[in-house]
């Protein structure tokens, strides 16, 4: 069973606001910056380090320029754990080539950061449209990619599949999150003995390197209260974020969030 607390951390929802690109929010921080670390990544992304660490060892993402992760790292990063849920890691590396060809080589035609905030703006009008059919699909493709011209002769209709498959996978890891939701729901109404298993943590084996329990509870608290900093862009600054980041990871301050109400909330969609 997935770990509760896993459901607070944010996926693309921290990054879809109308208007707003979803990528800037990173490029502010890398204008501030100049690159970011590996545990501010983990903090903008609520992914583990050993896990950003394992994708550069397999080549799903480029090898940080030194300690630094740029805006193609964080980019790639970003569109994986977007589509991790529905699609197999493997493939959304081969995703990447189809659009891009392989590890960047040659001309491309898009950068990753701009395919994300495509992505972004797509879900965010799916969520105002709420129409997840094939032809809602095609529509806001259509709209996104309005005024794209690429490179190439087919570098449009490669864009538009790629996207299209993307948003159909967000849909599809939304839809998957609502359905365990009510069965949680469903089985906690029978008193069914799975409620309380699936409220327990999950039990995972730690290998001598990684942290200790409690260090690693911390640091993932850490990264909870850094990412609802993200979600309420409005009143913070970059600077602003940098500091609290830096302050929670030496005290473990955090802040309580209903994870219900994290669990329930369409993650394409956004608060008005």
């Amino acid at each position: 069973m997935t770990d509760a607390k896993e459901k607070l951390l944010p996926g693309i929802e921290a990054y879809i606001e109308p208007g707003v690109k979803g990528f800037s929010k990173i490029e502010m921080l890398l204008a501030a910056t100049g690159g970011l670390s590996l545990s501010q990544v983990c903090a903008v992304t609520a992914l583990e380090g050993s896990t950003i660490q394992n994708w550069v060892k397999r080549g799903w993402v480029a090898h940080p320029n030194g300690k630094r992760y740029e805006e193609v790292h964080i980019a790639r990063i970003l569109i994986i754990n977007a589509l991790k849920e529905c699609i197999k890691l493997e493939h959304i590396a081969l995703l990447m080539e189809y659009v891009n060809g392989p590890d960047h080589k040659g001309e491309t035609i898009i950068k990753e950061s701009e395919l994300f905030n495509y992505l972004c703006e797509a879900l965010g009008r799916m969520g105002k449209a709420q129409d997840s059919s094939r032809g809602g699909v095609e529509s806001v493709v259509d709209a996104v990619t309005r005024s794209y011209s690429g490179p190439k002769p087919d570098s449009r209709p490669r864009i538009r599949k790629a996207l299209a498959l993307m948003i159909y996978a967000c849909v599809c890891t939304d839809v998957k999150r609502r359905t365990e939701s009510m069965m949680r729901q469903i089985l906690q109404d029978l008193n069914h003995p799975e409620v309380s298993e699936s409220a327990a943590p999950a039990v995972v084996e730690e290998e001598p390197e990684e942290e200790p329990e409690q260090a690693a509870e911390v640091a993932a608290e850490s990264r909870k209260t850094v990412s609802q900093a993200l979600r309420e862009w409005d009143i913070s600054s970059v600077e602003r974020i940098i500091i609290d980041h830096n302050n929670e990871e030496s005290s473990g301050s955090v802040q309580s969030e209903d994870v219900e109400k994290a669990i329930n909330r369409p993650w394409f969609s956004r608060k008005k």
